[in-house]
């Protein structure tokens, strides 16, 4: 590059020195150096006018045939061109084949913008939800599916968990879709078909619930002549009054197990919800403390707080399940007595529901399983303590019914806290209320 550029200067001066020699023999030296410089000048525009022409047919073409610096442009331009071209190639192959393997794929991927805007998505997706090319490109993704389950899952980004919805385009299918942003919040999602693991979950959801509710009937007789059988033990041998006493105490404590199983049930159908009503906390607070009541030690101090006014918007009997469930498990895992604090908070933004104990505490390792049907950290203490091992896994499903969340904070030796928290639209306080506006 020196070089061309040293020739370059080279020839223009020397033909300064040839146009001034002219213009001295003749008398005319500025006249002559003027029209050199005009010959120049245009000499570049020309060459610029080949550039801009050549480009503006895309650089296809060959380039113009010159010699110098122009000539080493034209080529190095050329040449980029075409390293661009071989790139542009080979990425076009590589994406060619990307979306050839994705489109092959069983299960759906579709790609949006962050507004939610569909750009791309595979056979399997189209066939998933319905999705028909060129028509729902560019179509905002909740306008195609109409559910509002996934309404609330992608415009409130809940995408730490999969969604499982109804197919809108095939009948009887389950759809479990999954989203990760990515580069400009742009939306990756992936759908599966989930129809065969739905369905054996539906018939084990099925299984439980009629096998729970005909092993009632038999259970009821069963405790109904353990009972006649009760009130002539004295006149029995020892041996079968015990008999008589352990066989009463398992089978309430198989009534108890029914009952959950039938309740977890009705909570994971939604079969026959209550309608949602605003409750007074103050009055789910009475209830349970008269339900704990029989079953505190006298060594167990039992408070309960509450602001005054607080409301939450629920299922009463729902709630008071959850609720009551969390207290009693304070109480039966705290063997040595102790405080056990039940307290309602509240603001703007979330109201909160906490049982803190002083009791045994649990492993932090254990905490993610908790709420696992007939899961137990202690096996033998729970058998003693007569749980049925079902006590949040129904808390957990209450909760999702109100769009809440369950926080367990705990350590062994030092107690537990559960934390149930409900959204600002699950919540109110009257007396705030009344203060805010003046009364």
């Amino acid at each position: 590059m020196k070089r061309i550029w040293k020739q370059a200067l080279l020839n223009w001066f020397i033909g300064l020195i040839a146009t001034f020699a002219i213009g001295f023999a003749l008398s005319q030296i500025a006249i002559a150096l003027l029209l050199y410089v005009l010959i120049s000048l245009a000499w570049q525009m020309y060459q610029l006018y080949q550039f801009h022409s050549w480009l503006r047919r895309s650089g296809k073409a060959s380039p113009p045939e010159t010699s110098g610096i122009w000539g080493e442009v034209f080529d190095a331009v050329y040449r980029l061109q075409k390293k661009q071209r071989k790139s542009k190639r080979k990425m076009r192959q590589a994406l060619n084949r990307i979306e050839n393997s994705t489109a092959a794929l069983k299960e759906g991927v579709i790609m949006a913008d962050n507004q939610g805007n569909l750009e791309w998505w595979n056979n399997s997706a189209g066939q998933f939800l319905g999705l028909v090319r060129p028509v729902d490109r560019s179509q905002a993704i909740t306008n195609i599916v109409r559910n509002p389950d996934f309404y609330r899952y992608f415009t409130q980004k809940r995408f730490g968990e999969p969604l499982i919805i109804k197919s809108p385009a095939k009948e009887g299918a389950f759809l479990e879709i999954q989203t990760t942003l990515y580069d400009q919040n742009d939306h990756l999602i992936f759908i599966r078909d989930v129809t065969r693991l739905q369905l054996l979950e539906q018939m084990r959801k099925d299984f439980v619930a009629n096998a729970s509710h005909e092993l009632k009937t038999p259970l009821t007789v069963i405790k109904g002549y353990l009972e006649t059988l009760g009130m002539f033990k004295d006149n029995l041998p020892q041996s079968m009054q015990r008999g008589i006493d352990n066989m009463a105490d398992q089978s309430e404590r198989m009534e108890n197990l029914i009952e959950d199983l039938l309740l977890l049930s009705r909570l994971e159908s939604n079969d026959k919800r209550e309608n949602d009503t605003w409750l007074q906390v103050s009055d789910i607070f009475t209830a349970i403390e008269k339900m704990a009541q029989p079953i505190l030690h006298p060594d167990h101090t039992l408070s309960f707080s509450v602001e005054e006014g607080a409301q939450v918007h629920g299922s009463y009997n729902e709630l008071y399940s959850a609720f009551s469930n969390l207290v009693v498990n304070a109480i039966k895992y705290s063997p040595n007595g102790g405080e056990i604090n039940v307290r309602w908070e509240s603001d703007d933004v979330s109201g909160c529901f906490a049982v803190q104990d002083e009791g045994l505490g649990i492993d932090p390792r254990y905490i993610p399983r908790l709420t696992e049907r007939f899961f137990r950290v202690d096996k033998g203490r729970s058998s003693k303590t007569g749980g049925t091992g079902l006590g949040l896994a129904i808390v957990k499903h209450v909760l999702l019914h109100h769009s809440a969340k369950l926080q367990i904070r705990s350590q062994p030796n030092y107690g537990s806290t559960f934390s149930c928290h409900f959204p600002a639209n699950r919540v109110k306080n009257i007396t705030s209320l009344d203060n805010a506006s003046g009364k």
